[in-house]
């Protein structure tokens, strides 16, 4: 796989890498951080699937209530749209708390990151 190769690279680089241990360390973070990032997006996608899935079942069962003729059968037709509905709500939670989460991976140690920055800028004057 692309990603296990990399991540091995990254490992071995790491590994060979012994100069300053503080930048090491703030590599290793961004590294954590990027990885957080990337998979939270992905399940995000995901679920955005899961929406538009539930939003065309529910468009289904709108169609399908609009032709139900007996009282009976329009009543089941409105719980499968109920339980289409919750599919959708759980769905939306999921995609929310995964932006939270991407919007909390981006902010993290972003201070110590700018002050590693300002130290390095120092060093090359």
């Amino acid at each position: 796989m692309i990603y296990s190769k990399s991540m091995r690279d990254a490992l071995q680089e790491v590994a060979d890498y012994q100069e300053e241990p503080e930048q090491l360390d703030e590599s290793l973070m961004g590294l954590l951080r990027t990885a957080a990032i990337t998979i939270n997006v992905r399940n995000t996608l995901q679920s955005g699937k899961k929406v538009q899935s539930s939003a065309t079942e529910l468009r289904r069962v709108g169609d399908k209530l609009k032709r139900d003729e007996t009282t009976q059968d329009a009543q089941k037709t409105i719980a499968e749209g109920f339980v289409a509905l919750s599919k959708t709500f759980e769905s939306l939670e999921e995609m929310l708390r995964r932006n939270a989460y991407i919007s909390a991976s981006g902010g993290l140690f972003s201070d110590r990151t700018y002050n590693l920055l300002r130290k390095m800028e120092k060093k090359r004057r």
